[in-house]
């Protein structure tokens, strides 16, 4: 049988720089491809697969390992473009790494709920973007968004991305959505990174954001990308 393979962009170790494992080392695997096309993008490269190399299961496992046990990391961020595009791969893939003592971390937009059920009970952590239309530019995913975080709250954390676009009726349904299926799941408000097309929010939005959200949620944090702060990958 041929094995597997994936369009992998890139494989290294740095600090986690979003959402509830912030400065925790990490290997991060980032895939190509990607089922939605955001404004706020900060990985354009991963969005292409034909810019990555394909990797067979054994040799990104390889690599991965390699990396953790030089980097002295004991986690995964399995990232993008949208991993779960790649569900089969992760399911050949995700045993090898747990084998080797790695927790599994997944990045995700969120939308694929069927291919997230496929690879649940291999995954120890899922950070969830719920997608606003006002801050992505493209339309709404609510009713994929809500089977997703339905489908694992207890390992699931929520992120939601602001810019100088979103609209506050946008982010009140996000929040109405997590409270409804997980409650008690970690909240982070991620003011965007200020970039060439893409501006963060001004500070009485979000303080306004964050006041709404802790009307509803139990656990709600803002928290800009930091690794641009930190000057790491």
């Amino acid at each position: 049988m041929k094995e597997l393979t994936a369009p992998v962009a890139e494989i290294f170790c740095s600090l986690q720089g979003e959402g509830l494992y912030a400065g925790q080392r990490q290997v991060f695997l980032r895939f190509a491809g990607c089922n939605l096309r955001c404004g706020y993008c900060d990985e354009p490269a991963a969005l292409d697969g034909a810019a990555a190399a394909p990797m067979t299961t054994a040799e990104a496992a390889r690599a991965v390992i390699k990396l953790a046990r030089s980097g002295k990391a004991g986690d995964v961020s399995l990232t993008g473009g949208e991993p779960l595009l790649h569900w089969r791969f992760i399911k050949t893939l995700a045993p090898l790494l747990k084998q080797a003592g790695l927790r599994l971390h997944l990045e995700t937009n969120g939308v694929l709920h069927a291919e997230l059920r496929r690879v649940l009970p291999l995954l120890d952590v899922i950070a969830m973007d719920i997608k606003l239309p006002s801050s992505t530019g493209a339309k709404g995913c609510w009713t994929a968004h809500k089977k997703f975080l339905a489908a694992a709250p207890e390992k699931t954390f929520v992120k939601v991305v602001l810019t100088s676009k979103t609209a506050m009726p946008d982010f009140e349904k996000a929040v109405r959505l997590a409270a409804a299926c997980a409650p008690a799941a970690p909240f982070f408000i991620q003011p965007a990174t200020a970039r060439r097309g893409v501006r963060p929010p001004g500070a009485r939005f979000v303080r306004e954001a964050c006041c709404l959200a802790a009307s509803r949620l139990g656990n709600v944090k803002v928290l800009p990308q930091q690794h641009p702060l930190w000057g790491v990958k």
